[in-house]
């Protein structure tokens, strides 16, 4: 008698199935659905925590726009004079240019940075393969040259795309996982941004951003000719204890606003939190739809078996053993469903993945949580099948028959 609620799944295959997979798509959405919003939120926030910088400058205003940020912002003389007002606390700091740039089918926030400086940004990585753009800062020593140190209206007008790409004004050096996706290697040339580049180094992924250009082209081309403001200013200390004084101290100098980079991982959810509640509550949706026909296909079984349950009954059993039998059996399903779905999202991540430069976390704790849920919602949903099978009048359904 065991075995009896397996027996019966064995002996409807397709129902069961049926009642599995509805199951398994339920905990499939919760996975991956799960995993894809918040594994790739933290994986843009673990990125901006490599950044070896402790302090991030941004212009005063800009508040919630905090993890969107690109375009014009501050002026470059803000980074001499975080260095020059804080000798002894300050390595070095930073500007950067962060814009927006479709590559490989995709939006990326690309960042514009001295080649010198790079290796902030890229958290310590060295290159796979190819070299760094402007390698001896000679385009970048032109353009200052051309539009800061000549008071020419014409200049502007006059530098063309074919003097940019002569001088190296237009390299690119791009993340190993872009280069996968995008099919793209050293040597490559690609059209972004109305704009011919070629790509000239590949890093492994983890650095700030995917893609990486010279300060000076991103200043020129997308900060409509101005060479003389970023976006951003990360600040290196040389001590990291002082780092809540030295954000005073940046502050009340500069009059911008300075926080931690640690903190952007908080600013990005606070600004893209609200996707998680929307998702939890599709989440929520769909596994409540699962376990409904989870329920109704254990009611259609107990109006199917009315027989056997009655002749259970006249055989000595009792109330609690066929409400364990209904239990045992949605168990059952649930477990097969538990197993698809698990093995479904662990697949739908990996494509995602393939398809796509999203990350899908699926964490331990989501699993656990899955599972309870699928088991609570099992049991939920057998309760008035369970109830109906135990209030089965055994002579009247065998007169019946």
């Amino acid at each position: 008698m065991a075995y009896l609620p397996l027996a019966n799944i064995l002996h409807h295959k397709l129902r069961s199935l049926l009642n599995a997979l509805g199951i398994g798509i339920g905990i499939c959405m919760l996975l991956t659905l799960s995993g894809l919003s918040r594994g790739s939120l933290g994986e843009i926030a673990d990125r901006w925590d490599a950044v070896n910088a402790q302090l991030l400058v941004y212009p005063a205003g800009w508040g919630e726009s905090t993890p969107t940020l690109s375009g014009v912002g501050l002026s470059d003389r803000f980074a001499q004079r975080i260095e020059q007002q804080n000798p002894g606390k300050v390595a070095r700091a930073v500007p950067v240019f962060l814009w927006p740039m479709k590559v490989g089918g995709q939006d990326h926030l690309a960042a514009g940075v001295d080649p010198g400086q790079w290796d902030m940004l890229a958290g310590g990585k060295k290159l796979s393969g190819g070299r760094l753009f402007d390698p001896d800062m000679s385009f970048a020593h032109w353009l200052e040259k051309q539009l800061l140190e000549e008071a020419s209206g014409d200049d502007l007008a006059s530098i063309t795309d074919a003097d940019l790409a002569s001088r190296g004004a237009l390299e690119l050096v791009i993340d190993s996982r872009l280069a996968k996706k995008a099919s793209l290697k050293v040597g490559d040339d690609v059209h972004i941004s109305n704009h011919n580049w070629k790509i000239v180094g590949v890093v492994p992924e983890g650095g700030l951003a995917r893609v990486y250009l010279p300060r000076r082209t991103a200043q020129f081309l997308f900060g409509s000719g101005s060479i003389t403001k970023s976006t951003v200013i990360f600040v290196d200390l040389v001590d990291d204890e002082g780092v809540e004084q030295a954000s005073r101290d940046i502050r009340n100098d500069t009059r911008q606003e300075v926080v931690q980079v640690s903190q952007y991982r908080n600013m990005l959810q606070q600004k893209w939190g609200v996707m998680y509640t929307y998702v939890d509550a599709v989440n929520v949706v769909a596994l409540i739809i699962a376990f409904l026909f989870i329920a109704v296909m254990l009611y259609t079984m107990v109006l199917q078996r009315t027989r056997e349950i009655a002749l259970l009954k006249s055989f000595g059993a009792s109330s609690a053993f066929v409400i364990r039998q209904v239990l045992a059996e949605s168990l059952l399903m649930t477990f097969a469903g538990c197993a698809i779905g698990i093995g479904v999202s662990y697949a739908a991540g990996w494509a995602i993945e393939q398809v796509t430069l999203y990350t899908v976390t699926i964490g331990p704790h989501w699993i656990a949580i899955a599972i309870a849920a699928a088991f609570a919602g099992a049991v939920i949903s057998a309760c008035y099948p369970a109830w109906r099978a135990m209030k089965i009048d055994m002579v009247e359904a065998l007169t019946m028959e």
